[in-house]
């Protein structure tokens, strides 16, 4: 019912929210509703690290990325999201600092307006939502995906689209290892003819959000 509530709240983003652009990317609770028994709840597991602060806790989760073998390409992709919570409710959640190349805070926003007003199908743990472009060229290309998250996990080609599906591993605290469970995938359906993304749906331990990017020239 939390989950559900801070979704309203997206619908009226700007009363109950607030974008930092700085060390990263990181989406202020105004009003915060989510308790830390809910984000484990999300995430299935405890964070990676944690530690106490002046006002309250700071968690972290890190999602490794997987390869279908041995790493293919250079640099580090891994996904680290820290949380931080006051009197156990979530105040932020801070995303890498790479996220912020393609991501202007003006899209973003309208990206998280549009998750409140997606349609939800309890018995399928899905939600969907399209995202209202004003121009195509709001739209991310293919070449910026890869550019943040890296070579796909694996690719796939059809007549007339691209699909791209990366899939990450919650390190854990105890053991320092990733479980043999995938916790978060991500998928990317690309159009060919200009690799604008067509749709993106994410599946975090079984709930599912998609994203619809599609566009009409007029």
């Amino acid at each position: 019912m939390r989950l559900l509530q801070v979704k309203r709240q997206l619908s009226d983003f700007n009363s109950y929210f607030q974008i930092k652009e700085e060390k990263g990317l990181t989406l202020v609770f105004l009003k915060p509703i989510l308790l830390g028994g809910d984000i484990v709840w999300l995430m299935k597991s405890i964070p990676t690290s944690e530690k106490k602060t002046d006002k309250g806790e700071l968690w972290q989760y890190v999602l490794e990325k997987q390869y279908p073998g041995p790493k293919n390409e250079e640099g580090k992709f891994d996904i680290s999201i820290s949380m931080y919570f006051e009197n156990d409710r979530l105040r932020q959640i801070n995303f890498p600092e790479r996220f912020l190349e393609y991501i202007s805070k003006p899209m973003l926003i309208k990206m998280m307006k549009s998750m409140g007003d997606a349609e939800i199908d309890k018995s399928e743990r899905r939600a969907g939502s399209k995202f209202q472009a004003r121009s195509s060229l709001e739209i991310p290309r293919k070449q910026q995906v890869v550019e943040v998250l890296g070579l796909p996990f694996s690719a796939k080609d059809s007549k007339n689209t691209s699909t791209f599906i990366y899939k990450y591993n919650l390190r854990d605290r105890k053991t320092d290892t990733t479980s043999g469970e995938f916790r978060l995938a991500m998928g990317f359906n690309f159009q060919k003819e200009d690799y604008r993304l067509i749709q993106a749906e994410t599946n975090l331990n079984g709930l599912r959000m998609s994203l619809d990017f599609s566009f009409n020239e007029k």
